[in-house]
């Protein structure tokens, strides 16, 4: 009976010492995430630029009376329509397409922009999370509206013109730059910086800065403040701006210059401005066929240089120039022959590479095939 007593307690005895031994482990417990940085928005541009583009703003200024005083909320009401039907046609459709087809459109890489004028809005919709923009086109680049010391009438007239501006982009999905360059004149819209910030802001951007810039002798990019002694220089726009979780600032640079060979041949500053640049994602569209021959050969080899990807449409590099030893070339949609605007152009090699079957659609529509559906896009990947 004594054995079976002592049997007993050394069971319990063990069981207690297991039971000890299992307690549960101390979790290390993660530090709260860091609360977002705070950044010191302007906001009277911040109000001005939401303003013009038909958002709820603040009332700072005069803010507080000119969405009643005029055509605002009527301005406000067809621009929300417009911007939902690009959404809901187009860069919706972008996005999706760009997740699975672009292997860095989430990535920070800076995106390259020539000829594309004041559309930051189709870059950053295929390339939501880049550092910076560089975009360089013919149209100046201007300021936003003093609307404080302008009349009822002058507002109103300010924002008509905005919206005349926009049609191109709603219709065809790019600028048509005789339209643009008339649009943008000083007594209408006033350059490029009004567009500039209304795209940022209907793509769901803060704006945290709009500082005037130049390209100074040595080829780097200063406050225009401190260019003034030189006698001319390249003119230009840095924008800063964030998402409302204000973590990360997000840049744009627009610069108003002629890159053709002869253009750039009498601007040796933005040359080398050319030549330091980063590495980058180059985009091209409605890109008028210009680096198709020979006048354009100077940023059609810039391009190759810098770019660790292309993204384009025909309208862009032509097929020929891509050496096939550095570049695995991807391409998407339909090719036909442009129409007669366009009509020197015949790229046969390029007509030839689209009858591969692998060829995938284009889910959207984009470029200057908009009203025959036969939208093309060549996206090269350095190798």
């Amino acid at each position: 009976m004594s054995n079976i007593k002592n049997l007993s307690f050394l069971l319990a005895f063990v069981l207690i010492m297991a039971a000890c031994n299992s307690q549960p482990k101390k979790v290390a417990v993660a530090p709260p995430p860091p609360k977002p940085f705070s950044h010191p928005y302007d906001t009277v541009t911040e109000d001005k630029a939401l303003f013009i583009s038909g958002m709820p703003h603040g009332k700072s200024g005069c803010m507080a009376r000119l969405d009643t005083a005029t055509i605002w909320k009527q301005f406000s009401y067809r621009l929300d329509s417009g911007f939902f039907d690009l959404d809901t046609a187009r860069f919706a459709k972008m996005q999706k397409w760009a997740k699975t087809e672009l292997i860095d459109c989430d990535g920070s890489t800076p995106v390259f922009y020539p000829f594309g004028g004041p559309d930051i809005l189709n870059a950053n919709v295929f390339y939501t999370n880049a550092s910076s923009y560089i975009l360089i086109g013919l149209e100046p680049v201007g300021a936003l509206p003093d609307l404080c010391n302008m009349t009822t009438d002058q507002v109103n007239k300010y924002l008509e013109d905005v919206r005349y501006a926009l049609k191109d982009i709603f219709k065809r999905s790019y600028f048509i730059t005789g339209n643009m360059i008339g649009a943008l004149k000083k007594s209408s819209i006033n350059g490029s910086i009004p567009l500039l910030a209304l795209f940022i802001e209907r793509n769901g951007y803060n704006i945290v800065s709009i500082n005037p810039v130049g390209i100074d002798h040595n080829g780097d990019c200063q406050p225009a403040d401190s260019l003034k002694g030189l006698k001319d220089f390249t003119h230009g726009v840095k924008i800063d701006f964030a998402a409302d979780t204000g973590k990360r600032v997000q840049s744009v640079f627009y610069f108003q210059t002629d890159i053709s060979d002869e253009g750039l041949k009498k601007n040796p500053s933005f040359e080398k401005y050319l030549t330091k640049l980063p590495p980058c994602n180059t985009y091209l569209k409605a890109a008028s066929y210009l680096m198709h021959g020979m006048d354009f050969s100077v940023i059609r080899n810039t391009v190759f240089e810098k770019s660790k990807t292309i993204l384009q449409d025909d309208s862009g590099i032509a097929y020929r120039y891509f050496d096939k030893k550095i570049w695995d070339i991807h391409l998407y949609g339909s090719y036909v022959r442009p129409g007669k605007e366009f009509s020197w152009i015949n790229e046969t090699d390029l007509s030839k590479a689209y009858t591969d079957p692998s060829v995938k659609p284009v889910p959207f529509t984009l470029g200057y095939n908009w009203r025959t559906q036969h939208i093309n896009l060549l996206y090269a990947v350095r190798k």
